[in-house]
């Protein structure tokens, strides 16, 4: 299970581009995926963004395309960043001691920080949404969704669509409070980590993210917080002041799908291990004994909690292949910045090297709150992003069609990390209806021709 599970996050990673993970990585989308797209309709916002419109309540969403993709020189920029790092990596097999570092030492990735939490009895070897100790009420999701349009999907992985809604930011935000503000789980979290972030200046195609459902571990310093329905936010277009000259985003919803999609479908978890400063950006006027000042950050696929995803796999992917997978690291981290009032703006860093020392910085953000723990706003970040977005809408994860879509997917996520094997699901019987003279096979030819009713079949002619 570990090796295939390995292999699904590599595919997953490599498929989506970077996505995953929310490193700086610049791209082109195609400006239409086949599945959403609407010949012919074409709109631009006020603020000159692009943009995926919405529709009437409960109407599916018509993309808009306008604008070609950002600059090459961001990619050229991020190419250089990479190379740079290519000097320091003819070492890399021979460096052992990562006390030596004068960057970020990478953490082993198995086992991985999460695993004391498994070996002292407190998660599941594999934690996400769908086992979640409280889980997110399914009247509260079915309510909430209403009041947002669907989103045209057909990625079924699992043999489940993910139920993908959208609207404006202002209307998103209240919204993605109340579904995962959960009793039970949103009072155990850490004051200073419950609200709505913003990721200011984060390249990818993804907006907004909530930390604040999850599992918070005081003895161990540790939370995790799985990828759940309303949990994170992707945009439906391009602001028209995104990072990078937008060069990561489309002009409709399809980057924001590609980047929403491994998260979603990968069963993604994010683990944090807070402590007193470690980095460049934390606050320095914090007292000494402010344990919760940085924190460490990996991510495992599909809910794993023993062994984390190599961050090193982004660099050959947005490098396009000039860096061969394995030669680098990479190393996320949160950093309490100056001027943070009880959490309200940390440092995601971005950091990569050769080995288990990444020193060169790359597509680091501010992770800013936009509300506070009682889902107000909080100034001047709230009206801030409010004008970013502009017309603009934000998509989110609203869960699945139903309940029994809900527990099918969670039954072969389960027995997938369990044993390595997928439920079977999607057969069915083909059954001869004439035979090889032409003459009808009955019954199956009356049962068919009953089935079909007066609705007609196509053919390609």
């Amino acid at each position: 299970p570990a090796v295939g599970i390995m292999w699904a996050a590599s595919m997953l990673l490599l498929w989506s581009g970077g996505a995953l993970l929310g490193a700086a990585a610049v791209g082109h989308a195609p400006a239409c995926d086949g599945g959403v797209c609407q010949e012919g309709s074409q709109q631009e916002g006020q603020d000159g963004s692009a943009m995926l419109q919405v529709g009437a309540q409960g109407a599916p969403l018509h993309t808009q395309t306008n604008r070609s993709a950002g600059p090459e020189a961001v990619q050229q920029e991020f190419a250089a960043a990479l190379m740079q790092m290519m000097g320091q990596t003819q070492h890399a097999k021979s460096y052992q001691d990562p006390s030596f570092c004068l960057g970020t030492v990478v953490r082993p990735l198995e086992p991985a920080q999460s695993a004391v939490l498994v070996k002292d009895g407190l998660v599941p070897q594999y934690r996400g949404w769908w086992n979640m100790p409280i889980q997110q009420s399914p009247d509260v999701l079915s309510e909430l969704k209403k009041r947002l349009d669907p989103v045209p999907w057909r990625q079924r992985p699992w043999g489940e669509v993910p139920d993908m809604r959208a609207g404006l930011a202002k209307d998103i935000i209240p919204i993605m409070f109340e579904a995962t503000k959960v009793s039970g789980v949103f009072e155990k979290m850490p004051k200073k980590m419950r609200s709505i972030y913003w990721m200011r200046g984060n390249g990818v195609p993804e907006e907004l993210t909530i930390l604040h459902y999850g599992q918070w571990f005081p003895e161990q310093k540790q939370m995790i917080v799985p990828v759940a329905p309303f949990t994170w936010a992707w945009p439906g277009g391009r602001p028209r002041n995104a990072p990078f000259g937008g060069a990561m985003h489309s002009q409709d919803s399809t980057a924001g799908l590609a980047a929403a999609s491994p998260m979603i479908n990968g069963g993604v978890v994010f683990s944090y291990n807070y402590s007193t400063c470690e980095g460049r950006y934390c606050r320095r006027d914090l007292p000494t004994n402010d344990d919760m000042a940085f924190a460490y950050m990996q991510t495992g696929s599909l809910g794993n909690m023993m062994q984390a995803t190599d961050l090193g796999l982004l660099a050959s992917v947005i490098s396009r292949g000039a860096i061969l997978p394995g030669i680098l690291s990479g190393a996320f981290t949160l950093e309490e910045m100056p001027g943070s009032e009880d959490g309200s703006l940390w440092k995601r860093t971005c950091y990569w090297g050769p080995d288990r020392c990444a020193s060169t910085e790359f597509g680091s953000y501010d992770l800013t709150k936009i509300v506070d723990e009682h889902g107000e706003p909080m100034q001047p970040h709230y009206d801030e992003f409010i004008k970013y977005m502009g017309e603009v809408p934000l998509m989110v994860w609203a869960g699945w069609a139903d309940e029994q879509a809900k527990k099918d997917v969670a039954d072969r996520i389960e027995a997938f990390v369990q044993k390595g094997t997928l439920p079977e699901f999607g057969s069915y019987d083909l059954t001869k209806i004439v035979d090889e003279h032409g003459e009808t096979v009955q019954p199956h030819y009356d049962e068919f021709i009953e089935y079909m009713g007066e609705v007609p079949l196509m053919v390609w002619a």
